[in-house]
């Protein structure tokens, strides 16, 4: 296939670097002048992922139009919350062909998913055409070719098995799932208990708290995700379950590692400043909140991250919080 990869961020790149390996020519597009300078003459991008290097027939560029011109499929991969205005900017260069969405958000101000911003802002782009792609794979791992496995969600079954054909490899295996809203959610909500777990080990909690939290962590992504629309088994799966253990674990996790800056007593700026990088489930708190209380759907990890971001309690007191709620039984 020839790839367009809009947005040469940490995943992105790696990305980028993961479909070259498998022999497409892939074409990797920054707005950052000085990102595709080093892509085309090092090999390399430094800044979001010193590890792994570009192989040959990776092409860096700037130029949108040229990046997705006769491109087999084209990806997006930006921060959900610049969709929106990366669409109403570009969308009228982007193909009618295969598009696979990688953002793991909620739009802060409308709530929405990704698919659903696609279809909003772009209502006469045929949506059989896209797919999610969602799973524990962090970019610094795939980029050096461990073993992982992701979920590749489109409502048109033809869609998903033409990406998992073109995109499977020993070192990535892909599955099909049609619940393209399920996969995109919980793609969003691991993020927002990954930040509540970097604040567990900020705190120099052990296991037992790590473990509690990521269960009923779970169990909150489930009951929302569920209300959504979302089904239950895609939850339990590796867009779910996997992505949020992994991404709760793991040092390398941008949403862990804010979290734990705040729970060492960083205000979430400082956090911010000194992870270097977009942490989705700083914007998708809120609005988890948000669709929480919309549904009636109860999610009190969220509800303390939100307090803890917005700078009404402390973390610990957040988990004090949580500790101290009515007793029930478990759901």
């Amino acid at each position: 296939m020839r790839i367009a990869i809009i947005g040469a961020g940490s995943w992105g790149t790696a990305l980028a670097i993961h479909a070259a390996t498998l022999g497409h020519d892939v074409r990797l597009w920054s707005r950052e002048r000085e990102v595709v300078s080093e892509i085309q003459a090092s090999r390399t991008n430094a800044r979001y992922l010193p590890e792994g290097k570009l192989p040959e027939n990776i092409q860096g560029t700037g130029d949108l139009s040229s990046a997705v011109r006769d491109c087999d499929a084209f990806m997006l991969v930006i921060p959900l919350q610049f969709v929106r205005g990366f669409l109403h900017e570009f969308g009228n260069q982007l193909p009618q062909r295969y598009c696979v969405g990688t953002a793991k958000g909620i739009e802060a101000a409308t709530g929405k998913l990704e698919h659903e911003i696609l279809h909003e802002v772009l209502p006469h782009f045929e949506m059989s055409q896209y797919a999610a792609l969602s799973g524990p794979t962090l970019a610094g791992e795939v980029a050096l070719g461990m073993p992982t496995s992701a979920v590749v969600a489109s409502e048109n079954e033809e869609t998903s098995k033409a990406l998992q054909q073109a995109l499977s490899s020993e070192r990535m295996r892909l599955y099909r799932s049609s619940d393209v809203r399920g996969v995109e959610f919980a793609g969003a909500m691991k993020n927002v208990i990954a930040l509540a777990a970097g604040m567990v080990d900020g705190m120099g909690y052990g296991a037992n708290t790590k473990g509690t939290l990521i269960t009923r962590g779970l169990a909150e992504l489930a009951r929302l995700g569920s209300a959504l629309g979302g089904e239950r088994k895609t939850f339990a799966g590796l867009s779910g379950l996997g992505d949020l253990t992994t991404t709760c674990m793991s040092p390398r996790s941008r949403n862990r590692s804010v979290g734990e800056f705040i729970g060492r007593g960083d205000t979430l700026e400082e956090a911010l400043r000194k992870t270097g990088q977009v942490a989705e489930g700083v914007w998708t708190a809120r609005a988890a909140l948000d669709l929480g209380r919309k549904h009636g759907v109860t999610v009190p990890i969220t509800e303390g991250v939100c307090a803890v971001l917005e700078g009404k309690v402390s973390a610990r007191e957040a988990v004090k919080g949580l500790m101290e709620r009515q007793l029930k039984e478990e759901d």
